[in-house]
């Protein structure tokens, strides 16, 4: 994940980036399903490799902005109806978290003048997320909705400075201790499929929002309830024969 004090920059490169890398990634899926055959590929059943970016903040947190990351995973489509599938997932690389953050001190007497004036900081929070969606086929438009839960595997505070000379300085912290090792929420999806579907089945762009519904920090601020605020934009590559 970028530093969010050129989140927009980053943001658009890494689109960018995931877009061009469509057109060999789908290839590969249906490389996999011919090597695994119906296993991974049926009627009623099938994998996608997601892929994509998550641009995420914390409700509740005061002079704070948003931050952006990557994330990427593995669903199952499981098909209940001709409309109605089931659709749970492992994202195991979720970043989420917020800009801005006040430093306060570094824990060095000595180090905390040179980061007196910041040029950027941002809490880098990892997670895996567990989400399970039901969502509804309306032609190549789908429209989901579920639960999720999400495990934190790592925190960290980042801090950048410049001093005189033109030089930059970095430093950052691991607070895992700070946070819950666990949130959940609800996610909200919509999604198209963007090339001719095989099967039933494309290459499909996904926009979600996952909505906290904790509070994330271990002891309550004072601003009130620190919830996880994400939209993800990603692309899911369907393992078909």
């Amino acid at each position: 994940m970028g530093y969010p004090y050129r989140p927009m920059n980053r943001t658009m490169a890494a689109l960018a980036l995931v877009l061009g890398l469509a057109p060999a990634a789908l290839p590969q899926s249906s490389i996999v399903s011919q090597i695994a055959g119906e296993k991974v590929a049926t009627e009623k059943l099938y994998f996608s490799l997601k892929l994509g970016l998550n641009v995420s903040h914390l409700t509740g947190t005061v002079g704070t902005g948003r931050t952006g990351g990557f994330n990427a995973g593995l669903t199952a489509t499981i098909r209940l109806t001709e409309r109605w599938s089931l659709v749970p997932e492992i994202t195991p690389f979720s970043h989420k978290g917020v800009s801005n953050i006040p430093l306060g001190t570094t824990g060095d007497p000595d180090l905390d003048p040179f980061f007196a004036d910041l040029q950027g900081s941002d809490l880098a929070l990892s997670y895996l997320d567990v989400p399970i969606l039901a969502t509804y086929r309306l032609g190549r438009l789908h429209l989901g909705a579920g639960p999720f839960v999400s495990v934190l595997s790592s925190a960290k505070e980042r801090f950048r400075a410049e001093l005189e000379t033109g030089e930059e300085l970095s430093f950052s912290r691991g607070v895992k201790d700070r946070y819950k090792s666990v949130d959940y929420g609800l996610a909200f999806e919509a999604s198209w499929t963007i090339t001719k579907p095989r099967r039933g089945v494309g290459l499909v762009f996904h926009v979600r929002y996952q909505a906290g519904l904790t509070d994330v920090l271990r002891t309550p601020a004072p601003s009130g309830r620190a919830r996880n605020s994400v939209i993800q934009a990603y692309l899911s590559f369907p393992f078909v024969r």
